[in-house]
C-alpha cells in the first residue's frame, strides 16, 4: 500500500473560526459514499456540527458525502445525507454536516451528551 505524504490542505478562502460545539472523542466505524467512491472509515471525534475521519480514500476540501453509522453499541444507524469535506490531512480528513435530519441531529446529540457524562463521571 501507497502511504501518502502527511500534507494538509484547506480551502483557498479558509480562515480562523471559533468551533460553535465542543468535539468529543470517538472511535466509530462508518461508511460514506462520495461521487463514484464508497469508503469505510472511523470517527475519530464527532460535534454537532461535524467530525473527523480516518478514512481508507485520499479525498479534496470542497467534496460532498453521504455517511452511515451506529453511534452506540446498541443504537440505530444513522444516515447524514450530506457532509462536506473542510480540511485533509492524507487519510485523516474533517467534515461539515450540511444536511442531516432531526433524528439524526438528536441521535448525535444524545451520544454526545453520554460521552460528556462519562468523561465528568468520577472514577
Amino acid at each position: 500500500a501507497v502511504v501518502p505524504k502527511p500534507r494538509l490542505s484547506k480551502p483557498k478562502d479558509t480562515r480562523f473560526v471559533l468551533r460553535p460545539y465542543r468535539r468529543i472523542p470517538t472511535w466509530r466505524v462508518l461508511y460514506y459514499l462520495c461521487g463514484e467512491c464508497v469508503g469505510k472509515g472511523v470517527v475519530t471525534n464527532l460535534s454537532q456540527s461535524g467530525m473527523r475521519i480516518q478514512g481508507e480514500h485520499t479525498v479534496e476540501p470542497g467534496l460532498d458525502m453521504a455517511l452511515r453509522l451506529t453511534l452506540a453499541d446498541d443504537g440505530p444507524t444513522i444516515e447524514i445525507e450530506r457532509a462536506m469535506v473542510r480540511w485533509v490531512d492524507g487519510y485523516d480528513f474533517g467534515l461539515d454536516f450540511v444536511r442531516i435530519s432531526p433524528l439524526a441531529a438528536k441521535h448525535v446529540a444524545h451520544a454526545l451528551n453520554q460521552q460528556i457524562r462519562a468523561y465528568q463521571t468520577p472514577s
